[in-house]
């Protein structure tokens, strides 16, 4: 059976994130890393046919007017594929945890939350410390939209109001606004990039 560490996991390792993040000042040196690909499916022959057919997936053409846009598309879209693996475990998990959190007694909650703490900071703790405050950013965005719920929220269900208060209060000490909702409107390159990514993103 699958034991609580692993369900409370991927939510101390939001928590593990924030405090790398707000350790740290930003570089400001993201790279333009991402090219945008074509993947087109297997070409299909038919035995009957007199020449061959080809199925050609559907393409978006991303074309953006400025330099500047450009150059958001490619580092944001780099920052997204940097924090993807997180997103993934950390939305996974903060569903189980919601359930689980309903089915065990609250001293065994938090004896088993403390203890996976410990762990996900041995396992993400440095790398989470060399994601860029521009990455660490995108995380939180990401898992805001993945989840329904701000960084404030989710440390608060998890870790209670006071743990809240202390994280927020020095989030503002860096820069973060952990109750900030997630806003498609507001967005928009976000969006376009997820949604040109496909199976890819796939949370």
């Amino acid at each position: 059976m699958k034991t609580k560490f692993v369900v409370l996991g991927g939510i101390i390792l939001m928590s593990t994130s924030l405090f790398a993040q707000i350790a740290k000042k930003a570089d400001g040196n993201d790279k333009r890393t991402d090219t945008v690909a074509y993947v087109y499916s297997t070409p299909e022959f038919s035995i009957n046919d007199s020449s061959p057919t080809i199925n050609l997936r559907d393409v978006d053409i991303i074309s953006f007017k400025s330099k500047e846009d450009w150059m958001m598309y490619y580092k944001y879209k780099s920052r997204i594929q940097k924090v993807l693996p997180y997103v993934k475990i950390a939305k996974q998990l903060y569903g189980e945890l919601k359930e689980e959190k309903e089915s065990v007694k609250k001293r065994q909650y938090k004896h088993y939350r403390k203890d996976l703490e410990k762990e996900m900071r041995t396992k993400f703790e440095k790398e989470l410390k060399n994601l860029t405050v521009s990455q660490g950013e995108m995380l939180f965005k990401l898992i805001n939209r993945e989840t329904g719920n701000n960084a404030y929220t989710i440390i608060k269900e998890i870790k209670g109001s006071m743990t809240a208060w202390f994280y927020e209060l020095v989030g503002k000490r860096w820069g973060y606004d952990l109750k900030e909702h997630y806003d498609p409107e507001q967005e928009k390159m976000i969006e376009l990039i997820i949604k040109e990514m496909g199976p890819a993103y796939n949370i």
